[in-house]
């Protein structure tokens, strides 16, 4: 089955090193802003189009990090293959297409923060960089990683995690009937 962009996809969040070298080991940064492939690879395929007049044939991605997994996606017309790899990082996109176009991104992660993900775009489209993707984030990009509750920030406790942390209250057992 083939997902089909029936919308104008939104601006990618895409940076790109100009001019592209062959020696960097990264081609630029991608800032999706959301985890849905679908729209995101839409939005990714048209700036890229728009950007250099690449025609993307394949994209490769690591399907940890996002909420589905289609197989192809039209955009404009054209049918996108979309492949996943589990040995593939989560922080790496690899686009290809005719005459051995291969265009390496840094992925972050929808919910980073602006000044880390605009950091980490400058870094991956350094003309040259030799910096793999990986080691570009902080913390690589995965499935909704649970935030790590700091001493008094009772607040930012997710309910899945067993809800408001209340320090004040011991746990009671419950009652029988």
């Amino acid at each position: 089955m083939t997902w089909v962009c029936t919308g104008e996809p939104p601006t990618a969040r895409l940076r790109l090193a100009d001019p592209p070298s062959s020696r960097a080991m990264l081609d630029g940064g991608w800032w999706p802003t959301s985890r849905d492939p679908v729209i995101e690879l839409c939005s990714l395929v048209t700036a890229l189009t728009a950007r250099r007049g690449a025609l993307v044939e394949r994209i490769m991605l690591q399907p940890a990090a996002w909420d589905r997994h289609p197989t192809r996606i039209g955009v404009s017309g054209a049918v996108v293959r979309v492949g996943w790899f589990t040995t593939l990082g989560a922080a790496l996109v690899i686009i290809t297409g005719p005459r051995d176009l291969r265009i390496d991104l840094v992925v972050i992660a929808p919910e980073t923060a602006y000044a880390v993900a605009t950091a980490a775009m400058l870094a991956a489209s350094r003309p040259a960089n030799t910096t793999r993707a990986a080691d570009i984030l902080p913390t690589p990009p995965g499935p909704r990683a649970p935030r790590s509750v700091r001493h008094g920030d009772h607040q930012s406790a997710w309910k899945t995690e067993g809800g408001l942390v209340q320090p004040d209250r011991h746990p009671t057992a419950p009652a029988r009937t």
